[in-house]
């Protein structure tokens, strides 16, 4: 679980990146889609367990994930709508 973890922290890195660039709705699709195949992934190890036990490392490194998908949603989400609704509108 903690490698799923490492990579979803990773893939939220590359959604940063792709907001500082050039805003491009495809790449952001390709990664939102890896986002959640990981999120999905870890939640079935989760719910296959009966209990988690996590060490305060563990519990940073959630807390700093969920802190970059705060800021994340914040900067990405009106782009991604809008160009949604713009290629959307094209077609």
């Amino acid at each position: 679980m903690l490698q799923n973890i490492k990579i979803l922290e990773e893939k939220l890195d590359k959604l940063d990146e792709i907001n500082n660039k050039k805003f491009l709705f495809e790449k952001f699709k390709q990664i939102n889609s890896q986002i959640e195949t990981i999120l999905f992934e870890i939640k079935s190890n989760d719910l296959n367990k009966e209990q988690n036990s996590f060490s305060n490392n563990h519990l940073d490194v959630f807390a700093n994930i969920l802190n970059k998908i705060d800021r994340l949603e914040t900067k990405i989400r009106y782009k991604a709508n809008l160009f949604e609704s713009f290629s959307k509108s094209n077609s």
